[in-house]
């Protein structure tokens, strides 16, 4: 059973790890305005929560998971951390099987028609 929520940014909790390759993630900017509500989005698929700084990185996820073959690099590496990875170098295993792929599809897509 999969789950799908968001929650309201905070800088203090939620951190980005897609925009960059630090380990860790980077700190969520909250919203510049009391008018403007930022959202974090999460999604709980195959024993895995996949957390989404904003629906632009929903789509970038959903985009990789709609390949059927993964390239071990996408874009570039930092140049001298090599022990930095990607998001997508971090996935748990088995994750990009077909089966699980189309579990994560169809939670990618019930965000993305619930919020986008």
């Amino acid at each position: 059973m999969s789950n799908v929520w968001r929650e309201l940014a905070d800088p203090k909790i939620h951190r980005d790890f897609m925009s960059s390759t630090h380990e860790g993630g980077m700190p969520i900017e909250a919203s510049h305005s009391n008018l403007i509500k930022k959202w974090v989005y999460f999604a709980n698929v195959c024993n895995f929560t996949f957390q989404f700084a904003d629906l632009a990185q929903v789509l970038e996820c959903k985009n990789y998971f709609e390949r059927s073959v993964h390239p071990s690099t996408i874009g570039e590496h930092p140049p001298f951390e090599h022990y930095w990875q990607h998001w997508y170098c971090k996935l748990p295993k088995g994750i990009n099987s077909k089966s699980n792929s189309l579990k994560v599809l169809k939670v990618l897509d019930k965000i993305i028609s619930k919020w986008g």
